[in-house]
């Protein structure tokens, strides 16, 4: 599995509203070390000090005078004033823990990270800072969902043309992933022919994470064009995810090859991409588009394992993750994936491809145990 790199995508609390806070104490406390009182009253405090010998330790019992009558001196007031500035400092303290846990904690690299309730409230299941930068992204495609998903189905592709009553796979890989492409090269034929055939929904989340791996910002270039096929040709976007995954294309995580646009293009073709469409890659039209998505799915809880981490690929049945290394383990290995996957669905092997045999989990169901 390939993990990002840890990335801090969440908003700190305003510094100038933790200062003020911070501040609070401190100020109650000199004000009220200096209490307004009449002309009168500090004066014959003035005098009463006066008359103290120079040893002023504390002292909680009364003091004979030479002619023997008890003082009158008290030391209640010290102590008023350090009672008062001890609540005020523990109100403020108990008033900033409370401003910090009001925020649902956001996972991202840094769980330990939380978000202000002065904030914009958190996105479905991620960072809130993200999920806020990928709304306010102007140029995107229209197809794709709020969370950046671009979903396939018989109807087509966006959110609301998904078929009812079926399975939905939220898939989350990079281009470059070398085990997104392994997996990829074993379930994508089946992943097509049960589309095609009105028998689940795919949920396709572009990552750009190992863009890093590459000399050209390979990752972002293909999911580039993966999201202009979703938005003006996607009848061929099965197709062409499962391409960017063939063995003589993808390229080597450890060892990058330079991929020109034109070589993408042709790959885009292959798959049934409009030549005119496929030449317009090299524009990059969503390129900031791709840079928020990654930003903000690599902080879904949603799409964490049971260690807490996020990596790729990822797939989802039903918004709950799908346990790759188990379901894989169960038939023997990765290359009988295809065949846990229908497992999990509940769909026997001879009904892939036919219409109007449906996966017996439906849209609601949990994914079903391999044997």
């Amino acid at each position: 599995m390939t993990k990002p790199l840890e990335q801090n995508g969440h908003e700190e609390p305003d510094q100038t509203e933790v200062d003020e806070v911070n501040a609070a104490p401190q100020a109650n406390s000199e004000e009220t070390a200096k209490p307004a009182v009449s002309d009168t009253a500090t004066s014959a405090e003035k005098s009463s000090d006066e008359a103290e010998p120079a040893d002023e330790r504390p002292s909680t019992v009364e003091e004979p005078e030479e002619t023997g009558r008890p003082a009158q001196r008290s030391r209640r007031l010290p102590l008023i004033l350090v009672a008062i500035a001890l609540v005020l400092v523990l109100v403020a303290g108990f008033y900033m823990l409370w401003t910090n846990r009001s925020g649902d904690d956001q996972s991202a690299q840094k769980p330990s990270s939380k978000v202000s309730t002065t904030q914009v409230s958190k996105g479905p299941t991620g960072d809130a800072k993200a999920y806020k930068a990928l709304q306010a992204v102007t140029v995107k495609p229209s197809v794709a969902d709020d969370q950046g998903g671009l979903t396939v189905s018989a109807k087509g592709v966006g959110s609301k043309k998904k078929v009812a009553d079926v399975p939905t796979l939220e898939i989350f890989m990079d281009p470059m992933c070398p085990w997104c492409g392994k997996v990829g090269r074993v379930i994508d034929p089946q992943l097509q022919r049960m589309i095609s055939a009105g028998q689940i929904n795919v949920t396709y989340n572009f990552l750009n994470f190992l863009d890093s791996a590459s000399s050209d910002q390979y990752s972002s270039r293909v999911d580039n064009a993966l999201a202009m096929v979703a938005q003006e040709d996607p009848d061929h976007l099965p197709a062409f995810a499962a391409a960017i995954f063939a063995a003589d294309f993808q390229p080597n995580e450890s060892s990058y090859q330079a991929v020109s646009d034109a070589r993408l293009a042709d790959q885009a073709v292959g798959a049934g991409v409009p030549r005119s469409l496929a030449d317009r890659f090299a524009q990059g039209t969503y390129r900031p588009w791709v840079d928020k998505v990654n930003a903000y799915a690599i902080t879904r809880k949603d799409a964490k394992d049971a260690k807490g981490e996020f990596s790729t690929p990822t797939i989802m049945i039903n918004g709950k993750v799908w346990d790759l290394t188990a379901a894989a383990k169960s038939q023997g290995g990765l290359e009988h994936l295809d065949r846990a996957l229908l497992k999990a669905l509940g769909l026997k092997s001879q009904d892939v491809g036919h219409q109007g045999k449906m996966p017996s989990i439906g849209a609601q169901g949990t994914a079903m145990k391999a044997e």
